[in-house]
């Protein structure tokens, strides 16, 4: 089924005609308790959410779009959920929303988003968002041609159900990139390898708690360098800019290797305390503001992955830039590891189980 624009029409999308908008509610994210429901952010990671809280403002079954922060990030929320400040949720007036309809809808606001910017251009509620036109498919009412936008989503042969979480894992708009550019049989006979072929389960040992400052050797923070002090390395020859970003290992950049005072060695935890991001650092590295750094003797890449991993469960106490992941809160953090015979943390159990898995091969 192919798309044929050029008889598609715009649509406001403050037009209440079609489109019912509503702000998402201020509330102090501190004050509410642990719950089952998806808080929604401007995160542009995990479908918008950054946490679960035990209270809802919203029914589900509706578009939630970020207009400041993450500008653009819009999801399909089909269950309750709590919607945060700079979120507004967006329902149909002439219809009942489902899911095709509003993931064509989401494809053709992403297009729209790219027009505002993190720091740049806001896109107001009242002025920008509302009077942005979605261009559409009409039907011979002139209205939004809904039965066509679900029929085109059923016409695509790749559900979200099948993608790999391999790419799931890296976001909603890389994992668009990896289905389009990469094939995926390539990509496993490539890089799905083991480093070691014996199978592994998480149930072979005793698990128990373990505070984090009792199995380090420090948890520090690093010396703080800004980008703009800095010259980047044209040459092999490099240490790596280590920032609280989220991608690319938590490396802004790639700096010439010079003798810095503060240069971190290689065989080390990263963690952003302002946005929780985690990362184990192969290489020399020198650190932009608040970077704390995790060593320990036991560490190495592997048992890094598994450290990496409990840690992350721990993520969604820390939202981006609400609850700092502050050194003293992570010094303290439990971690439920397996043990050896001794009852102590069985980190070559760890390392063998990282290799056991699909792609250990190339990390």
């Amino acid at each position: 089924m192919n798309l044929k624009t050029d008889s598609w029409k715009p649509f406001r999308l403050g037009d209440e005609k079609y489109f019912k908008l509503q702000r998402g509610e201020s509330k102090y994210l501190k004050s509410m308790c642990e719950g089952e429901y998806p808080y929604i952010s401007t995160t542009r990671d995990n479908n918008g959410i950054c946490t679960y809280v035990s209270e809802y403002n919203r029914e589900g079954n509706l578009i939630s779009l970020a207009y400041d922060g993450s500008i653009g990030a819009c999801f399909y929320q089909s269950d309750p959920f709590f919607a945060s400040e700079k979120i507004v949720t967006i329902d149909l007036v002439q219809r009942k929303l489902t899911s095709q309809i509003a993931l064509f809808l989401i494809a053709i606001i992403k297009l729209e988003a790219k027009m505002y910017s993190y720091g740049g251009r806001k896109w107001t509620v009242e002025q920008q968002l509302k009077n942005t036109n979605l261009y559409l498919p009409a039907d011979k009412n002139g209205d939004p041609d809904y039965i066509y936008m679900e029929r085109y989503i059923d016409t695509l042969d790749i559900s979200v159900n099948n993608i790999p979480d391999y790419f799931l894992n890296e976001g909603y708009e890389k994992a668009c990139w990896y289905l389009d550019n990469i094939n995926q049989d390539d990509f496993e006979r490539d890089y799905a390898g083991i480093s070691a072929a014996k199978s592994i389960a998480l149930s072979d040992r005793e698990w128990d708690y373990f505070t984090l400052e009792d199995i380090v050797l420090s948890i520090h923070n690093g010396k703080s360098y800004n980008s703009s002090d800095l010259v980047a390395s044209d040459s092999e020859d490099y240490v790596s800019y280590v920032t609280r970003t989220g991608e690319n290992n938590g490396v802004s950049m790639y700096v010439q290797a010079l003798d810095y005072q503060g240069l971190e060695k290689a065989n080390a935890i990263t963690i952003g305390d302002t946005t929780a991001t985690i990362f184990f650092q192969e290489h020399n590295f020198i650190t932009g503001p608040h970077i704390i750094v995790i060593r320990a003797d036991w560490l190495n890449v592997y048992t890094a992955n598994f450290i990496i991993t409990i840690l992350n469960q721990e993520k969604y106490r820390y939202p981006v830039f609400g609850r700092a992941f502050t050194k003293d809160l992570i010094k303290q953090t439990k971690l439920y590891l397996p043990i050896d015979d001794n009852g102590d943390p069985d980190y070559k159990f760890m390392a063998d189980y990282i290799k056991s898995l699909p792609f250990s091969s190339k990390i």
